[in-house]
């Protein structure tokens, strides 16, 4: 009987233990289900942020990319403009260097205009001092003229050539201007009242041309004027201003100097 009971009492443990096993076993069972549930809910939001971190990755990318390529466009159109702007000051110093050697150039080309006229001026107050008011003296186009009447010159035969000797002392002070401006050219012009001429020796362009070539000749051999600053001619019957026989000395500078002073200065 007793032996019955020790059986009984230790089924009753094994049932007991059994029950309690199964109960922890459960209980353990759903424990693990729900950190399962936890884990998968995790894995869930981690697949979730994943995806969200894998979009923002591919956001970023393009936004990258697209930054880059902006930058690139930038680097071009700076570089595109920085050509441009080399090459526009590229230009404007040329055209600086260009105004500025034109600059210099006209400067030489007023300089000399300046010169020939304060040259010219300078003729004219010499002649007005040294002749008076008696010949008539002019200005005109950067040249001095002196217009003398033939009559006063050559006397009243208009078919004269021969300088009289009352015209010798104003002759003699036209040459010594002449001889104190040695840069200044000479252009002697004489006209010849229309004469008839029976003979047909001498017409009135021949006439001229001697009465001036008399001139000419005086201011050589009397007042050392170079031949070569003189150039003597006739005008026939075409009378000169208000006089219609009458010799006009020009005096002018050289203008074929200034022109070649121009061409030198222009290339």
């Amino acid at each position: 009987m007793k032996r019955i009971f020790t059986i009984l009492v230790f089924l009753m443990y094994i049932s007991i233990s059994q029950a309690q096993s199964k109960k922890d076993l459960i209980l353990e069972v759903d424990d693990l289900r729900s950190k399962l549930r936890e884990t998968e809910t995790a894995l869930s939001e981690s697949k979730r942020e994943e995806r969200i971190a894998s979009a923002k990755v591919e956001s970023y990318e393009a936004q990258v990319n697209e930054l880059k390529e902006t930058n690139a466009n930038l680097l071009k159109n700076l570089n595109s403009f920085t050509e441009a702007s080399n090459k526009r000051s590229d230009h404007i110093n040329s055209t600086l260097e260009s105004l500025v050697q034109k600059e210099a150039q006209l400067r030489v080309i007023n300089d000399a205009l300046s010169s020939h006229d304060s040259i010219t001026l300078a003729v004219f107050t010499q002649f007005k001092q040294t002749l008076g008011s008696d010949p008539k003296i002019t200005v005109s186009n950067g040249a001095v003229a002196v217009v003398m009447d033939n009559s006063y010159i050559f006397g009243e035969n208009s078919k004269n050539y021969k300088v009289q000797d009352k015209a010798e002392a104003i002759i003699a002070k036209i040459g010594s201007v002449l001889k104190a401006n040695p840069t200044m050219d000479i252009q002697i012009v004489s006209n010849s009242n229309l004469v008839e001429s029976k003979d047909n020796k001498l017409n009135n362009w021949e006439i001229g041309t001697q009465q001036a070539a008399a001139i000419a000749r005086i201011l050589e051999s009397k007042y050392q004027i170079e031949p070569k600053r003189i150039v003597a001619t006739g005008k026939s019957e075409l009378g000169l201003y208000s006089i219609e026989t009458a010799t006009e000395i020009i005096v002018q500078p050289r203008f074929y100097e200034f022109f070649k002073l121009v061409k030198e200065s222009m290339k």
